[in-house]
């Protein structure tokens, strides 16, 4: 949404003039891994749910390459991880920050043993997620 300013670039002036500005409207295409807001990025970072409940140090791509987070234990779906300075860079100096949006990523196949622990922390959990419904 920026508009910059290119001074003696544009057109040539009138009656031999000289050349006028050239403007440049900035557009920023969509991007496959971060969304943008003002000069900050926001990813979505899938997690396991073990790595959810019991914390995990996870590689996450930035601009500038990647780098580690931590997770923290009983982390839940939404929650942000904020990286200061890792977004956009900022007209005046600075940066943006980049946001990790953590996403509870269900695994879709199951092995027979995977399941039956599935079962078995079905069968021990005390933890009720709908238990403010009544």
């Amino acid at each position: 949404g920026q508009r910059l300013r290119v001074p003696g670039k544009g057109g040539p002036g009138a009656n031999g003039g000289p050349p006028g500005d050239l403007y440049l409207n900035i557009v920023l295409r969509p991007h496959s891994l971060y969304k943008v807001e003002e000069h900050d990025l926001y990813l979505e970072l899938p997690v396991t749910p073990w790595e959810a409940v019991l914390g995990a140090a996870i590689e996450v791509p930035t601009l500038d390459g990647r780098v580690k987070v931590t997770v923290r234990p009983a982390s839940r779906a939404g929650q942000k991880l904020r990286l200061a300075g890792k977004g956009l860079p900022k007209p005046k100096g600075g940066s943006g920050d980049l946001y990790c949006v953590l996403q509870i990523a269900m695994p879709t196949v199951a092995s027979d043993r995977e399941k039956a622990l599935y079962e078995e922390l079905g069968r021990l959990a005390t933890f009720n997620p709908r238990g403010h419904l009544g």
